[in-house]
């Protein structure tokens, strides 16, 4: 998230985000697994990039004032948009279970996670699978219509939370999410 760049990563139409890099420690390198990963954007996600009023170039998250994010902003920025979900508050990886808990199929789970083996992908369904919950009924609904597992399941990830978070809130100065 914290390398992700407007021009290179962000596709609006094709509604995808490509992984080319990650920054860890403010160091840049490729991503985990040394590959480049393309992953579905949610409809939620497309309609909040989408109603941002700002100048999309330079990267999709900094700080107000267009400097970096550091690792522990995005750290405590991730928790936040959780709690304010009404999600788990387990970070980054609350994606893979998720997911997991909607049906998506463990091979396209490893390749959006970049993972090298499935094990490392399987440690997410096994927690999906060791904790089953009732599926609310509008993330069920948001999936029944749509024939394509990929994009049923990101559907269904749209719907656990309509309302837009107020730390995606843009800044047109800064032509930026903030992170603030």
């Amino acid at each position: 998230m914290k390398a992700l760049r407007w021009h290179e990563d962000v596709d609006l139409v094709g509604q995808t985000v490509t992984v080319n890099r990650q920054v860890n420690l403010t160091i840049t390198t490729t991503p985990k697994g040394r590959t480049r990963r393309t992953i579905p954007m949610t409809p939620t996600l497309v309609e909040a990039l989408k109603r941002l009023d700002v100048v999309r170039t330079g990267l999709v998250v900094t700080n107000p004032d267009g400097t970096p994010i550091r690792d522990s902003q995005a750290n405590w920025t991730i928790t936040r948009i959780c709690r304010r979900a009404g999600l788990p508050q387990r970070g980054w990886h609350s994606f893979g279970t998720h997911a997991a808990l909607c049906g998506v199929n463990p091979w396209r789970l490893q390749a959006w996670m970049g993972h090298k083996r499935i094990d490392e992908t399987m440690l997410y369904v096994h927690v999906a699978e060791a904790h089953p919950r009732d599926l609310p009924e509008n993330v069920q609904q948001a999936g029944q219509a749509i024939g394509d597992p990929d994009r049923r399941v990101i559907a269904m990830l749209s719907a656990r939370g309509k309302s837009l978070p107020k730390v995606l809130a843009g800044s047109a100065a800064t032509g930026r999410i903030s992170a603030a």
